[in-house]
């Protein structure tokens, strides 16, 4: 029975740890896609929200991403708290206090810049949720279609 709670307990370690989202993981995925085509791209990302001309002739597609949250409001209750000692009575009164209620917004904007033959030539990013998981890599990578 112990060895199985072991068994259990570690597999459980391994799935929280290989669903952690980081920006590595996302880094791997944009920046695989160098030197690959424009419809490889969009086989894969998908058409993006703007497509940029630049002086030079080449292109850059723009994929943005974002997200407002808003964070639960909660209270803490008041509370008394009455200490004695043998000399002294001590009164702690504490009063409701209310935490979160906010709200903020999680964006990640993508840029990948194709030259005069439709290649990815150039690779950016940009946000406070540009983070992904290691399959998320794996399935947005570039893979020599």
């Amino acid at each position: 029975m112990k060895k199985l709670f072991a068994v259990l307990s570690l597999l459980a370690i391994f799935a929280i740890l290989a669903g952690c989202a980081t920006q590595q993981y996302y880094a791997g995925a944009v920046n695989s896609w160098q030197g690959a085509s424009q419809n490889e791209l969009y086989h894969v990302w998908g058409y993006p929200n703007r497509v940029n001309k630049l002086p030079n002739g080449h292109k850059v597609l723009v994929y943005r991403y974002k997200e407002r949250v808003r964070e639960p409001m909660y209270s803490t209750p008041a509370a008394t708290t009455v200490i004695r000692t043998r000399h002294r009575t001590r009164i702690i009164h504490t009063d409701t206090t209310y935490s979160g209620g906010r709200s903020y917004d999680l964006r990640c904007t993508t840029w990948f810049e194709l030259g005069k033959h439709g290649r990815v030539v150039n690779t950016s990013f940009r946000g406070n949720d540009c983070v992904a998981t290691k399959q998320f890599m794996m399935m947005h990578s570039y893979q020599g279609y």
